[in-house]
C-alpha cells in the first residue's frame, strides 16, 4: 500500500518549504490528492521522484547516465585485457638472439636489461612509440632499434621509477649509440 504524507510533513522530509510544494501541485509537476477540503496529500514515491529532478538540467541525466555507461565499458575491456595478461603470463621473456645485431642497432631486450625496464613495457610500444624493426636473424624476428629509437626509449620511459640511467642518457637522435 502507498504511503501518503501532507503538504508539511513533505516539506520536512525534503527540506524545501511548504510553498515550494504548492507550487509544484499547482504547476502541476507534482500529483496529490485530496481526502478533505483544503487537505492535501502527496504520494511520498512522488514527492522523492519529484525531489530528485529538482536540481538536474533538462538531459543532463542522460547525459551523465551516457557516460557512465561508457566509463563502465571502457573499464570493462580493461579488466578483461588485464586478466587475460595474468593467465597467459604477464611477464614475457625477450628473445635471446646468438648473434650480434647489424651495425648501429641495438637489440630492444638488450637496451631493456640496460635500463631494468621489463621488456613487456617496451614491446608495447614498439612501432607505436619506440621507433625500431624487427630483423630477420635465422628463422626469427627480433626488434632493434637504432639512435633515434633509443632516443624514443628514453622519452617514452625515463619517468618509470624502475628506470635507471646509462652514461649515453639522454640518448640524442643524432646517432650516439649505447
Amino acid at each position: 500500500m502507498e504511503e501518503y504524507v501532507t503538504i508539511a510533513e513533505g516539506a520536512k522530509r525534503l527540506g524545501v518549504t511548504n510553498k515550494r510544494i504548492q507550487r509544484a501541485i499547482k504547476a502541476g509537476n507534482l500529483s496529490a490528492r485530496y481526502p478533505h477540503p483544503n487537505k492535501a496529500e502527496i504520494s511520498v514515491e512522488d514527492l522523492e521522484s519529484w525531489h530528485a529532478t529538482l536540481h538536474v538540467r533538462p538531459g543532463e541525466t542522460q547525459d551523465r547516465l551516457s557516460a557512465l555507461e561508457s566509463q563502465v565499458s571502457k573499464l570493462t575491456a580493461r579488466v578483461a585485457t588485464l586478466e587475460g595478461q595474468l593467465v597467459t603470463g604477464a611477464r614475457k621473456t625477450p628473445p635471446k638472439p646468438d648473434e650480434a645485431p647489424p651495425e648501429g642497432f641495438t637489440y630492444l631486450s638488450d637496451f631493456c636489461a640496460q635500463h631494468f625496464i621489463p621488456y613487456r613495457a617496451a614491446e608495447d610500444l614498439f612501432l607505436h612509440g619506440i621507433h625500431g624493426q624487427k630483423i630477420k636473424i635465422g628463422h626469427r624476428l627480433y626488434p632493434m632499434i637504432g639512435p633515434r629509437g633509443r632516443y624514443d626509449f628514453w622519452i617514452q620511459l625515463h619517468t618509470r621509477p624502475d628506470f635507471r640511467t646509462c652514461d649515453d642518457c639522454p640518448h640524442e637522435e643524432s646517432g650516439q649509440s649505447v
